[in-house]
């Protein structure tokens, strides 16, 4: 019979099965990588810090800072996480030792057999076993799961670290939130008071005849309008003070008094692409699972390989459990383990192939994503700060004209309506200044999360 037909039908099917035995290199991913920011200015050479918010020179955001990270319940979460994490590296690296086992119990029966001339015989009732057995990683089967297991703790490290930077900017964020309704109330609180002399002053004019009561009613209402602000300032600090609290463990914590301007503007730091990508701790834990699902799809794929495992058992029988052994059987030896066909661990190693480059696209993505948000905190602060200059010299203005129409209202040469309209004009310019201020550190603040917190200039890898 002529073989030679059916050996070509199955060979595409064997070539195709022997591909999932080969090696293959760890997925690459290009991203971009340059060594300047197209919107960051020249003169931002200096680097962040590790403790970053010390920049800021304020004692009560470190203190609150140092509770929310030691207190914060979402840390505190990432934290049992890296414990999971390190257990199951533990179990993987466990796999590779050898395994003792002794079991003994009590077994009731009979035996009837050729040997006992077709006659019944009751069996010795206890038996004990001891079994030894370890399997030799020829392949490198076992190593790939544990260096598998090592990677995806090393991610569990950085998601913990990310978690960090995340809570200490949020609890920057909210303390400055609290510090600008602060100032805010100062301003609309100074308003009112000038509002309440204006409103003296046409009380006055109105009992002399001099104005109309509707004059002095339209100045009640501004007063009035004012008072409402002031409680929706209140509002909206309590609501900042309950955020912080939440994000430093929920202890009740004393309303911060001081104001926005109270507190510098940090120098705009500056790092390259290559830097982030070595220092942000989300690309890092991202990389850390693209190593780790290659390493469990090597892992796979080296079950499709043979296996040699190194056992020795041992069997007693005795009729009770402190008499000596009437019957007992010992084996030792290697055991070999060749695989021919195995369909689902196959599909198995595809489905680890997949998830590898899951991995590998996902981590391609996060780069791309950390380097549109560093170039867009840069380009939103470098605005901001000509925002900020243009609203000091537009405040300027608005003071000295609302200065030059309240001397001229009380010698009684312009109307209440225009000094209404300088102190609106002024309040407002001063309160588009303070929110421009606000906004400038939260854009310092998202630019400390685009690159990744603070290390040292050796990146923190080890």
């Amino acid at each position: 019979m002529n073989r030679f037909p059916l050996i070509l039908t199955f060979l595409p099917a064997l070539l195709a099965s022997c591909t999932l035995h080969l090696p293959r290199q760890k997925p690459g991913e290009v991203v971009p990588r340059k060594e300047k920011w197209r919107h960051a200015p020249s003169w931002a050479r200096a680097s962040l810090r590790q403790e970053w918010w010390k920049g800021f020179g304020d004692s009560s955001l470190n203190s609150h800072l140092a509770t929310a990270l030691s207190r914060n319940p979402d840390l505190d979460i990432l934290g049992k996480r890296l414990e999971r994490a390190q257990a199951q590296t533990h179990q993987a690296r466990a796999a590779g030792w050898p395994s003792i086992r002794i079991d003994s119990g009590l077994l009731l029966g009979r035996e009837q057999s050729r040997v006992t001339g077709l006659s019944p015989m009751d069996l010795d009732p206890w038996a004990n076993s001891a079994s030894f057995s370890w399997e030799l990683d020829l392949f490198g089967r076992i190593r790939a799961g544990t260096q598998a297991a090592r990677q995806a703790e090393q991610a569990a490290l950085w998601d913990l670290h990310g978690g960090r930077l995340l809570i200490a900017t949020r609890v920057t964020e909210a303390y400055f939130r609290i510090l600008r309704l602060n100032e805010e109330r100062t301003l609309i609180s100074g308003s009112v008071s000038a509002n309440q002399m204006i409103l003296t002053v046409l009380r006055a004019r109105e009992k002399a005849g001099l104005i109309s009561k509707t004059t002095r009613l339209r100045q009640e209402a501004e007063h009035e309008n004012l008072a409402r602000a002031l409680l929706n300032l209140d509002r909206l600090r309590d609501l900042a003070l309950l955020q912080l609290e939440t994000l430093c463990g929920g202890d009740s914590l004393p309303l911060p008094a001081l104001h926005l301007s109270a507190i510098p503007s940090p120098p705009l730091p500056a790092r390259t692409s290559s830097a982030v990508l070595a220092q942000r701790p989300d690309l890092l834990a991202a990389e850390a699972r693209v190593r780790s699902t290659f390493q469990l799809e090597e892992s796979r794929r080296l079950q499709l390989l043979p296996s040699l495992t190194l056992g020795a058992n041992s069997r007693a029988t005795g009729s009770s459990l402190l008499a000596g052994f009437r019957q007992w059987i010992a084996t030792a030896g290697p055991q070999l383990e060749i695989p021919i066909y195995e369909p689902s661990r196959a599909a198995e190693v595809k489905v680890r192939r997949a998830a590898t480059n899951e991995a590998a696209a996902l981590y391609r993505k996060r780069a791309i994503t950390a380097f549109r948000e560093v170039e867009a905190s840069y380009l939103n602060l470098g605005n901001r700060h000509r925002q900020l200059e243009a609203a000091q010299r537009e405040i300027r203005a608005l003071e000295e004209a609302r200065q030059n129409t309240l001397a001229t209202f009380e010698n009684g040469l312009v109307s209440q309506i225009e000094l209404l309209e300088s102190e609106r004009r002024s309040l407002e310019g001063k309160r588009q200044e303070l929110a421009i201020r606000h906004t400038l550190l939260r854009d310092h603040l998202a630019l400390v999360r685009a690159l990744g917190g603070g290390s040292n200039e050796e990146g923190p890898r080890k």
